[in-house]
């Protein structure tokens, strides 16, 4: 028999199947990382909000900036910055031209968009302005300032933990290549380092936040995080210089300056090599390309910690100035600024107090939000076993009691699709339990459903707490001790599932990239017999009863 022929069509198969399998699997990624995000803005008062959009709406972006469009956008920034507010009109009108919806409220603009750029140019409504957006799960970035003072920057990152939304804040010169470039060692570690920039003040915010900020963001990209002290050594007129500390005996110096030398923005910095230059400004687009990958991974990169020690240097060098030049300890107003932040939010109701008077109810903030309480402390209403059968446990405390209630699971009785879940669980010593969700068939949870780990210990594999039980192991266990109340929180939209405990992200992941049944992303074995990304979009959510007592209250539920 002559095999050529045969040989021809195997390879000629071969190829097609290689064809196809990159067609249909390859490209998945790419496709989700390409999906196209409805992009908003809150504040027309600032040149960053059209340079922003002009990017992203005008002709063909490349890269990590396809598929992002601005669609709509609130103008209000600042009320009483002249600067500010005479720019609104104009800045609205540009918009426009450029294909995007000028809305009247940010309530109005969260349900138009995936996704926000918080523009405003005065940093003082950032925090009131942030509030709405938190509350309806939309990651945002916030333009520099951060915020009007320290404390309202300590603020909006309590509420980012609080509602489990992504936020960060930077400068663009963060994001020079020749920043960047020390950041990533080329030049080894940096013992010394001299940034400047131009820095006019503004009367209502702290002296460097207004404009001295692209300068000390600068200054903190290539020297790291470890500022112990700030010493504000020159402040008149023309510039204000601060010298600040870093751990290891490193020093790094800030130039503002407003008359004379040197002009724009750059530096110096001492490494291994010996002196090198920093770098200078290079426009908007690579901050805008940082954005556009945090929007759609939800990982900001730049850390909470990081960008509250920067703030923390400039709030430090006014009070060196206060002090007539006193050296200032970051951690000394940074405190200060936590305890006024907790202040303020509580007198906005929105502090996780740990009080039990607010136990099982729904702020004003989250009902203006639109969550859901889904047990109310009193009785098992909307509540059922997964066998169907009435709950036998009885309420404790005002917590549900899974353990003997008479079925595998006790399961709200309406299913959910796309959601944010959070509710407060206490475990005894020895605990083995969990969180169901999305559960197609409630005569075969484990099967159809997704389930978020409630165990006690302290271990961090695929069963231990905080994990996607069996497929995502927690990045760290964050429970609370024992006979200790913790928050967990569940969000689901569209393929993509997280959890978070105690305010921090531990485990996520995408069902579309698990596409192999019984396998996980890295080739181990799961006992789940679909592959992931076939499991229900929409299902029930209940907690499981595996033998140990456990208690849950203040169960919620925002629908995305």
């Amino acid at each position: 028999m002559n095999s050529g022929p045969l040989k021809r069509l195997f390879c000629q198969a071969t190829l097609l199947l290689f064809v196809l399998t990159v067609a249909l699997t390859g490209p998945l990624m790419a496709w989700e990382s390409k999906q196209e995000l409805r992009a908003g803005i809150i504040g027309l008062d600032t040149s960053h909000a059209i340079a922003f959009t002009k990017m992203l709406n005008t002709g063909n972006p490349e890269g990590d900036l396809a598929g992002i469009r601005v669609v709509a956008a609130y103008p209000q920034g600042s009320k009483d910055i002249e600067s500010s507010v005479s720019r609104v009109p104009g800045y609205t009108k540009q918009v426009r031209e450029m294909g995007v919806e000028i809305v009247d409220s940010i309530d109005e603009l969260m349900k138009k968009v995936d996704v926000v750029f918080l523009e405003t140019n005065d940093g003082r409504p950032h925090l009131e302005q942030a509030i709405p957006v938190f509350q309806a799960g939309k990651p945002v970035f916030i333009d520099k300032p951060i915020a009007g003072s320290l404390t309202d920057a300590v603020a909006l990152f309590e509420l980012s933990r609080k509602y489990n939304t992504p936020m960060f804040s930077s400068s663009s010169l963060r994001f020079s290549k020749g920043a960047q470039r020390l950041r990533n060692g080329e030049e080894g570690k940096i013992t010394k380092c001299s940034t400047h920039s131009p820095c006019s003040l503004e009367a209502t915010h702290p002296d460097l936040y207004w404009y001295g900020i692209h300068g000390v963001e600068t200054l903190f990209t290539v020297m790291g995080p470890g500022c112990q002290t700030a010493k504000r050594t020159v402040s008149n007129a023309d510039r204000d210089e601060v010298v600040g500390k870093w751990s290891g005996g490193r020093e790094g110096q800030f130039s503002g300056v407003r008359k004379g030398a040197p002009k724009g923005y750059g530096g110096t910095a001492v490494g291994k090599n010996g002196e090198v230059a920093v770098g200078g400004y290079d426009g908007y687009k690579p901050l805008l390309v940082e954005i556009a990958k945090f929007f759609r991974t939800g990982k900001p990169p730049v850390s909470e910690e990081e960008t509250l020690e920067i703030y923390s240097f400039m709030e430090a060098a006014d009070e060196s100035k206060r002090q007539g030049g006193a050296e200032v300890s970051l951690e000394s107003v940074l405190k200060k600024a936590k305890k006024a932040a907790h202040k303020k939010l509580s007198k906005l109701d929105l502090a996780d107090s740990g009080s039990a008077a607010t136990d099982n109810k729904l702020s004003a903030a989250e009902k203006a939000a639109g969550w859901k309480l889904l047990f109310n402390g009193k009785n098992y209403k909307g509540w059922k076993c997964s066998n169907g059968k009435s709950i036998a446990a009885p309420i404790e405390d005002g917590a549900l009691v899974p353990y003997k209630s008479g079925g595998y699971l006790v399961v709200y009785d309406k299913p959910f699709s796309d959601f944010k879940f959070k509710c407060d669980v206490k475990m005894p010593e020895e605990c083995n339990s969990g969180i169901f969700f999305r559960v197609g068939d409630l005569k075969n949870p484990v099967q159809t459903g997704f389930e978020a780990q409630v165990l006690s210990g302290k271990g961090t594999g695929m069963h231990d707490f905080g994990a996607i039980y069996d497929l995502v192991a927690p990045a760290a266990n964050r429970a609370s001790a024992p006979g200790e109340w913790t928050n967990i929180e569940i969000t689901c939209k569209g393929p993509r599932v997280s959890v978070a405990v105690n305010g921090k992200l531990v485990a996520s992941l995408n069902a579309d990239e698990w596409t192999e049944p019984g396998r996980r992303l890295d080739g181990s074995k799961h006992k789940f017999k679909a592959a992931v990304k076939d499991f229900p979009r929409e299902g029930y959510i209940g907690f499981q009863d595996h033998g140990h007592k456990v208690w849950y209250k203040n169960v919620k539920l925002l629908e995305l």
